[in-house]
């Protein structure tokens, strides 16, 4: 068995050295055969047979050719990077999180064929501190990312460049870069309100941040010197809905509009060019909430007509759970039709296919580029994740126990945070309300 492994690692050892290796010495040492269009390409096997993002992964065949641009290689659907080819032998690397049991494909012109045996992805997650100091006193203090302290920081929104900001208790926003290893404060009123979930305009620079309590919001444009703006919507003529009571704001890229979702169950579009709101739709949830809701909302990166959004659990005056919470439900914005998306409605923790899930106070819900949603689930202290398959997984954090700790996602500990969003490279970044850090999960 040992002799095995020794030429099984030798193989690669030499098929990796024989790839990277200069192309004078390459000319040398290994003939270049280019692809021969009428001869079709043929598939032998792969090494390593698992792994996770930018794994090194040697393809073997026939007729590859010597222009690794010719050659396309996929994992499930997912193009993985070709960094040579050699006529029987590529050099490519996994994509990143392209399935858990992927299907590898070699295309080259119009031959197209698949492996029998499938390549095992492993995600590599982990949770780590930007910055913020847990147990700290509720300060607010600017510096470098180590001398930063956080008064409870609420929500958190990210744009294209990865600048962070962070809507803290209760009118503040700090302005977070890890490549400058600095936060500062932006604003700082005593305005009546408290800072909501915001969000990017559809180019990922400009920051739209609801305050809830106050009929506005605020805009921060890098392009302005990131100055925040206080923004009055004018109502549009004969509508009638109270923007005071507003957690989240959510961009659409097909009309370039901000949504909302108000307490009182009316779903807001706003113009951020001619600030002019108007209603769309009223009674959003009102055969299943009795109380005032409390919703946050994003749309679909892919289809952009659908708009999902969640009402976090509350408490009645019995102390009891107020039906129609615990759920993420979507809605589509050409019917206005809304429907359980995910969440049996049953306040606890339980992975699985997502009409049976179980969730205790969602919050922030954000997607990455190829249709995960993320849900900031704040009373079970962790993060999870629904596929576009439809099944619920937790991917950081112990149900049920809350704390501080970086690291592995099984052992990272949160303490009850509000605010998550994604970046474009699929980085989450948290608020972790109690614990007054800014901290970010790493998924590849």
């Amino acid at each position: 068995m040992i002799v095995e492994k020794s030429k099984f690692s030798f193989v690669i050892a030499v098929c990796t050295l024989l790839l990277l290796a200069c192309d004078k010495q390459k000319a040398r040492e290994v003939p270049s055969i280019p692809h021969d269009p009428n001869v079709p390409i043929q598939l032998t096997d792969f090494i390593p047979d698992s792994g996770g993002m930018s794994t090194q992964v040697i393809i073997r065949g026939s007729n590859f050719g010597t222009d690794a641009s010719q050659l396309k290689v996929y994992f499930n659907h997912k193009e993985a990077k070709v960094v040579r080819t050699i006529g029987d032998l590529a050099y490519v690397l996994a994509p990143r999180l392209p399935g858990d049991t992927c299907i590898v494909s070699v295309v080259m012109g119009n031959d197209s064929i698949q492996y029998k045996k499938p390549f095992y992805y492993r995600p590599k997650v982990q949770v780590s501190t930007i910055s913020g100091t847990p147990h700290s006193e509720r300060e607010s203090v600017d510096g470098t990312l180590v001398e930063a302290r956080f008064d409870n920081p609420w929500y958190i929104a990210v744009d294209r460049e990865k600048n962070i900001l962070v809507g803290e208790w209760k009118a503040r926003a700090r302005l977070i870069n890890e490549e400058r290893n600095s936060v500062v404060t932006l604003l700082n009123t005593t305005a009546y309100g408290e800072m909501a979930s915001g969000c990017t305009d559809k180019d990922g620079k400009t920051f739209y941040f609801p305050m809830n309590g106050a009929p506005y919001y605020y805009e921060f444009d890098p392009e302005k010197q990131w100055l925040a703006r206080r923004v009055n919507p004018t109502k549009r003529a004969g509508d009638d809905f109270d923007l005071t009571g507003k957690y989240s704001l959510a961009f659409n890229e097909l009309d370039s509009s901000l949504y909302t979702i108000t307490t009182q169950g009316e779903l807001v579009k706003i113009d951020p060019r001619t600030h002019e709101a108007s209603l769309v739709k009223k009674g959003i949830l009102k055969d299943r909430v009795q109380s005032s809701l409390q919703v946050y909302l994003t749309f679909h990166p892919i289809d952009k007509h659908i708009l999902y959004f969640v009402n976090p659990s509350s408490m009645a005056p019995n102390d009891g759970p107020i039906p129609g919470t615990d759920r993420i439900y979507r809605m589509d914005m050409r019917t206005l039709e809304v429907e359980d998306y995910a969440g049996s409605g049953i306040k606890g923790h339980s992975d699985g296919p997502k009409e049976l899930a179980q969730f205790s106070n969602p919050c922030q819900i954000s997607f990455d580029s190829d249709g995960n949603l993320y849900v900031g689930d704040t009373d079970n202290y962790c993060v999870r994740m629904i596929t576009p398959q439809g099944v619920v997984s937790t991917i950081a954090g112990i149900p049920g126990t809350s704390g501080y700790l970086d690291g592995d996602p099984d052992v990272a500990l949160f303490d009850r945070f509000w605010g998550m969003k994604i970046d474009v490279d699929g980085t989450l970044y948290i608020s972790d309300y109690y614990n007054r850090c800014i901290r970010k999960i790493t998924i590849q």
